[in-house]
């Protein structure tokens, strides 16, 4: 039987102490947002198989805001391949103000030091647009996306990846404005997955993927096919390929031949 890609999901929340061969056995390779610089600290030193652990700020909750300091996050930059969670956030207990200082400051460490960057854009859609068009970065992926058809067209041309989720996907008119060619499969476990089916855990991005082949007309193979090779680009864009595990490399190695092939 030939090799066949396994699950990709681009964002998900785990929790920092669960067993590598827990992470294993979801059989699916999963990017791990971090809410805070301290939970990154917990998890830094793992050598997880198939996961890719991000450095993280999460704009929703504001003892991580608080806790933000520059110089250790460009610190941490140079360990992993992944940013998540930044952003914005309306509804924070965080001031707005506040939350835009610490996002430019991420923004301007990644516009030197290139990273697969996951965005948080609750309520601020425009703002965060005009954060990315003051100081661009390589490798912006606009997780959860749900801005109007202006705000995705001007995503779009700001050169912005799109991460999406089982809640994304009642809205398939959005959906259907963003190129096939820019979009990656997410559970944002334990959020954006509560309207999915069992099992619900990290990597369990199948609805999203028949989600997606609908709204696409094509079948789900080709679908996790081209998520996968959206990597590919991903990864080349924004450099980071050392950064990921071994297993992980392997795989987007096979789907860079495999894309190759197509």
């Amino acid at each position: 039987m030939a090799p066949q890609l396994p699950p990709l999901d681009l964002h998900a929340h785990i929790n920092p102490k669960i067993r590598p061969a827990d992470l294993e056995r979801l059989g699916a390779v999963v990017f791990g947002a971090t809410r805070s610089l301290d939970e990154y600290e917990f998890v830094r030193s793992r050598h997880d198989q198939v996961t890719v652990w991000g450095v993280g700020c999460h704009p929703g909750v504001a003892q991580a805001q608080r806790n933000f300091d520059a110089d250790r996050f460009v610190s941490l930059l140079t360990s992993t391949a992944f940013v998540s969670e930044i952003g914005l956030d309306r509804r924070s207990k965080a001031p707005l103000d506040e939350q835009e200082r610490i996002f430019a400051s991420i923004l301007s460490a990644l516009q030197g030091t290139p990273r697969i960057a996951s965005i948080h854009s609750a309520g601020v859609a425009g703002r965060v647009l005009d954060a990315l068009e003051g100081t661009s970065i390589k490798g912006a992926v606009l997780h959860w996306w749900r801005g109007d058809e202006a705000q995705t067209k001007r995503a779009i041309e700001l050169g912005c990846w799109f991460s999406l989720n089982a809640a994304g996907m009642k809205y398939p008119s959005d959906v259907a404005r963003i190129p096939l060619e820019r979009i990656f499969t997410e559970t944002d476990h334990p959020s954006g997955d509560r309207t999915s089916t069992a099992p619900r855990q990290p990597g369990a991005v199948a609805d999203v993927e028949q989600a997606l082949a609908g709204i696409y007309g094509i079948d789900v193979q080709t679908i996790r096919g081209q998520v996968w090779t959206n990597l590919v680009s991903l990864v080349d864009e924004t450099g980071v390929s050392d950064l990921v595990p071994t297993a992980v490399q392997r795989i987007i190695a096979f789907a860079r031949t495999n894309a190759a092939s197509q």
